[in-house]
């Protein structure tokens, strides 16, 4: 118990004064004692909620490396089932289509327009199951990373002059004419040629596949810095923009629909870009709805 006394009122005041003072003193201290703890908590609480996402981070991380490796194997004996797969379905489809060929030939006189039918419908269907066990051999090879090139020097423009011949064949089915232009004098470059005329009729025969009756093909080749460009642009029903990332994904397709019935086993063109990246290249589309898609490739020179 503290007892105060004063000679008078204004002593008293003052001394009312002085102690509120050190009151007010007192309790900014507190105060400020209190919120320094509460600091110190705080802090001490964010650090061990770091902490402990921190080790939750390092923990999924590993578990996310295990599971990349599981998959990776997985991915290895997926490639390997289907690179199997297709090695043995390959000669019997080759037999099927060679004999089926065989009896239209030699066997028309006697067969009646329905038998006729079925016999191309087999044909038909076994090239085109032929062509997709192709395309899969392709694929899981690559995707193996056992993509093998012969880089040889070659004389790009008559590769491509050639591969325009053949596929005018194709073309003339749907009266469609291929055009190929160059502005300037392409110099030998160093390439594998069997994997430049696959990248080249695939892009060919996508162009004719997409297009329609009576228009054209422009195939054109150009210099531009160390680089060669090479082109195929149709007049065909273009490619929307939401859907042009699909293009170069195996087994993805867009909603454009081919103009004849023509099939697609949507992963020639995800062979295209992983060769066209083999050779050190790179590969894109400009597209516009109703107007058509013009594919370009540029390799190093």
């Amino acid at each position: 118990l503290l007892i105060l006394g004063a000679y008078s009122n204004a002593q008293a005041l003052v001394l009312y004064e002085e102690l509120a003072k050190i009151n007010n003193q007192h309790m900014n201290t507190i105060r400020m004692a209190i919120k320094q703890q509460s600091d110190a908590k705080r802090q001490t609480s964010d650090y061990n909620r770091m902490s402990q996402l921190n080790n939750d981070l390092v923990n999924l991380q590993r578990e996310l490396a295990k599971k990349n490796v599981e998959l990776e194997m997985l991915n290895q004996q997926k490639n390997h089932f289907l690179g199997m797969a297709a090695h043995d379905l390959r000669s019997p489809l080759s037999h099927i289509m060679g004999f089926s060929q065989l009896l239209r030939d030699e066997t028309a006189h006697l067969l009646n327009d329905t038998q006729l039918e079925f016999l191309d419908i087999i044909h038909d269907s076994s090239h085109y199951m032929r062509a997709m066990i192709n395309d899969l051999l392709d694929l899981t090879t690559i995707e193996a990373g056992l993509l093998q090139l012969n880089l040889q020097p070659t004389d790009l423009m008559a590769l491509v002059k050639k591969q325009v011949d053949l596929n005018q064949r194709l073309a003339s089915g749907k009266q469609i004419q291929l055009h190929l232009t160059q502005v300037d004098t392409i110099p030998v470059i160093q390439v594998d040629e069997a994997k430049i005329k696959q990248v080249l009729d695939n892009l060919i025969s996508n162009a004719v596949k997409y297009s329609y009756p009576q228009t054209a093909v422009t195939i054109h080749l150009q210099k531009q810095a160390d680089t060669i460009i090479l082109s195929v642009a149709d007049e065909g029903q273009g490619i929307p923009d939401d859907q042009l990332d699909r293009l170069f994904k195996p087994f993805s397709r867009t909603n454009v629909q081919s103009t004849d019935g023509e099939k697609s086993t949507g992963l020639g063109l995800a062979i295209v870009r992983r060769i066209v990246e083999g050779h050190q290249g790179r590969i894109w589309v400009e597209s516009k709805v109703g107007q058509g898609s013009t594919f370009y490739v540029s390799l190093p020179m």
